[in-house]
């Protein structure tokens, strides 16, 4: 059987692995190579941790652990206010497994073995399929063609665009500009707040902008030149601001450093700390990009099974806002592939295929709704009277959470 992966990303790297010597897989690619991919953190949750602990070599799995932040980096998940005074603490559960990768590293990592599956360079541009398979024509003009194409290409795939009953992702009317910010010593600055110590945080000002905070530590094992050249190299604060786009000029083809000014503009009236961070951003870390996600109420994997089907963002996109798109695409990997070997051993594709789609939407509708909780607080604040409503609660709130919680000041 042979297999066209189109997106060589988290979700279609893991398929690969997982169908390796038992069928034939060809993945096409976009990207130049493997590191040239946009994004920062992503936590890689319980269920997807074992996905991956099944899938994957445990060498592999060892040594994506080994420069990865583990479940003691992510023993909590804090809600702020602008003053980053904590308001709320969810602590894990205990036992709960949690792997913090930088996404050039994991996907670095994933295609090292795979090089010889993987056709850089090819941008997809239609999928067609008939009673007997399907062939992915590329932006070149090649044609490829095999027995099932899996779209792993994200949201705006080429390849569910083909897919009748399968509504694009809506953009949200929300923008991310994200970086990092080296920090003087390990988890160590004058007025940073002890809670990122024991995990991220996401928090709100009043006028509906949202900022996730994350600290990243070097790996215990050095991470070469040849898995990514734009890792920090000591410790560094990840951070993230969540506004209305229409709050910002285009970023579209604007330069990075205009990226960090938008940012800073957005946090005026926030925590100096923060604000100090944010001003000494590496420019060529830093990125803006725009919030779309699936509507979780309406249809999802819900076309005819054929011999064109898809995993993660493709099939169900959402925001970064709940930490949940990485690891929501590795379960779909490995039920998709679940599904396939148990075609391979002679059940019908179609009733396999139909079995994995019924199986990835109770998931996946929970993961964007989760995702989705921070949209909406920040589109209720874009009215005026709600701000003037939010400062004070959001305030009283903070001073709270503050006694609550013994927010204190890490000391150099």
């Amino acid at each position: 059987m042979r297999i066209i992966i189109c997106g060589a990303g988290i979700g279609g790297l893991t398929l690969a692995h997982a169908l390796r010597g038992q069928a034939d897989v060809v993945l096409l690619e976009q990207d130049a190579h493997a590191a040239a991919t946009a994004g920062y953190r992503i936590s890689i949750n319980h269920e997807a941790c074992g996905a991956l602990g099944r899938i994957l070599p445990t060498a592999l799995v060892e040594e994506l652990r080994s420069v990865s932040d583990t479940e003691q980096a992510f023993r909590q998940f804090t809600v702020a206010d602008q003053r980053l005074r904590p308001i709320a603490v969810a602590p894990e559960a205990e036992g709960t497994d949690r792997i913090l990768a930088q996404r050039q590293v994991l996907r670095v990592l994933l295609a090292r073995d795979l090089h010889h599956l993987v056709r850089f360079g090819a941008t997809v541009r239609t999928v067609a399929e008939d009673g007997n398979g399907a062939a992915v024509t590329v932006a070149d003009g090649s044609v490829i063609e095999g027995d099932l194409v899996v779209g792993a290409d994200g949201a705006g795939s080429a390849v569910v665009a083909s897919l009748p009953g399968q509504p694009p992702a809506r953009d949200l009317g929300l923008t991310g500009i994200a970086g990092w910010s080296p920090l003087g010593s390990r988890f160590g600055s004058p007025g940073a707040p002890t809670y990122l110590g024991a995990g991220p945080a996401l928090a709100f000002g009043p006028d509906g902008t949202g900022v996730f905070l994350s600290l990243y530590g070097p790996p215990s094992r050095p991470v070469s030149s040849a898995h990514t050249a734009t890792v920090p190299s000591g410790p560094a604060l990840i951070w993230g601001t969540i506004a209305r786009s229409d709050r910002l000029a285009d970023t579209r083809n604007a330069p990075p450093e205009v990226f960090i000014q938008q940012a800073l503009g957005l946090l005026g009236r926030w925590s100096p700390w923060l604000e100090q961070h944010v001003a000494a951003s590496d420019p060529a870390l830093t990125e803006a990009f725009r919030f779309r996600a699936a509507d979780p109420s309406g249809p999802l994997a819900g076309w005819t099974p054929g011999r064109v089907t898809a995993l993660g963002d493709a099939v169900h996109a959402m925001p970064p806002t709940g930490g949940r798109g990485a690891s929501t695409a590795i379960c779909d990997a490995a039920d998709l592939a679940a599904a396939l070997r148990r075609h391979l051993g002679g059940r019908p594709l179609s009733a396999e295929l139909a079995a994995y789609q019924r199986t990835i939407v109770p998931r996946a509708r929970s993961a964007i709704r989760e995702s989705l909780g921070p949209v909406r607080i920040i589109n209720t604040l874009r009215h005026r009277p709600l701000q003037l409503l939010a400062r004070p609660l959001l305030g009283a709130a903070g001073a709270l959470g503050a006694r609550r919680y013994g927010q204190r000041q890490w000391q150099v």
